[in-house]
């Protein structure tokens, strides 16, 4: 066979082949697989590496900073936050009595039991009254020094008709506390106390009989009455 005809053999056998119906098909198949295999390669050797070291830097980088601005924020609060505790005392009982304090009446709360409530209304002038504070007397009924709650200066001391002589210190934070139904006072104002101080000592005031020494104690906060928790 001479080369024009091994050529023409050739050409008739491809002809054949092309007019097979898989043979188109098959070939698309075959190059699209090619191209993908080809798009992957490059995705896994090249290009992907990049944009997951970028992306896994930036994860990292920005969790740092965060955690690092979280850390600062939590210290400077924890700062400010004990700084401000330091500062604050909590409020004690007006008396030194121990285990012989008694309380007689105590703050009217609107969140209190029906009992408990009951139990806080002064009665006067047939008419039955909220308590705005707490009245403080003895297990024996006997005078006893009335002592500052918490720090403060002295801003009055006054007779309140109702009240007897009535003693009022300032504090920080917008507080202010009055010692009332004494019987003597041992301040005056602008006095400058520490807490425990002697303030005066108990006595009575119109709402009680002169058989029971007591001090009427109340807590303000931004001028009113509230309830100071004592049990």
């Amino acid at each position: 066979m001479n080369e024009k005809e091994r050529k023409s053999f050739h050409e008739s056998k491809w002809k054949k082949l092309t007019r097979q119906r898989w043979f188109y098909p098959t070939l698309y198949i075959t190059l699209v697989a090619v191209v993908l295999a080809g798009v992957l390669v490059y995705q896994f050797t090249g290009t992907d590496d990049v944009v997951n070291d970028d992306y896994s830097w930036n994860v990292e980088q920005n969790d740092l900073i965060e955690h690092q601005e979280d850390a600062e924020a939590a210290a400077a609060a924890g700062e400010e936050a004990e700084a401000v505790t330091a500062d604050q005392e909590d409020l004690v009982l007006p008396v030194l009595l121990g285990d012989r304090t008694e309380i007689m009446t105590n703050y009217y709360d609107v969140d209190a039991s029906a009992e408990e409530q009951e139990d806080a209304l002064i009665f006067y002038n047939n008419q039955y009254y909220q308590s705005k504070g707490v009245d403080i007397t003895s297990t024996d009924g006997e005078p006893f020094d009335v002592i500052a709650s918490l720090s403060g200066t002295v801003v009055s001391v006054e007779d309140d008709e109702l009240l007897g002589l009535t003693v009022e210190l300032e504090h920080e934070g917008n507080r202010s506390t009055v010692y009332a139904s004494l019987s003597e006072a041992e301040v005056q104002e602008g006095d400058e106390l520490s807490q425990g101080d002697k303030i005066g000592v108990s006595g009575e005031n119109v709402y009680s009989g002169a058989d029971v020494s007591k001090v009427h104690f109340q807590l303000h906060e931004d001028g009113e009455p509230v309830n100071p928790g004592f049990e």
